[in-house]
């Protein structure tokens, strides 16, 4: 029953990952990629709870602690370099996606 848990655990954070990465690659605005690359950090952690948790090893949990830690330090720092014109502004000016 673990296994069956774990694999749909895993197909659910492989699909949002795949959805970030689209919503990654299209933008269309520069808030969209760092809101998008945000998600995609914490769906790795979340691959990095889910190996510790069908490998019973509580390493893991610190491991992602500390990359929640890092990943929120690193959002906030490119928040602070980002105006409100550029959260705004579309990355493609003629249109095409």
């Amino acid at each position: 029953m673990a296994e069956v848990c774990y694999f749909l655990f895993i197909a659910q954070v492989f699909v949002a990952s795949a959805c970030c990465l689209l919503r990654l690659w299209r933008g269309p605005t520069m808030g969209d990629r760092v809101a998008a690359a945000d998600v995609l950090a914490l769906c790795f952690i979340a691959f990095a709870l889910g190996h510790g948790w069908m490998r019973a090893d509580g390493i893991w949990v610190d491991i992602a602690i500390t990359a929640g830690m890092v990943l929120f330090i690193g959002t906030s720092a490119v928040s602070l370099f980002l105006t409100p014109a550029q959260l705004q502004k579309e990355d493609h000016q003629d249109g095409s996606v």
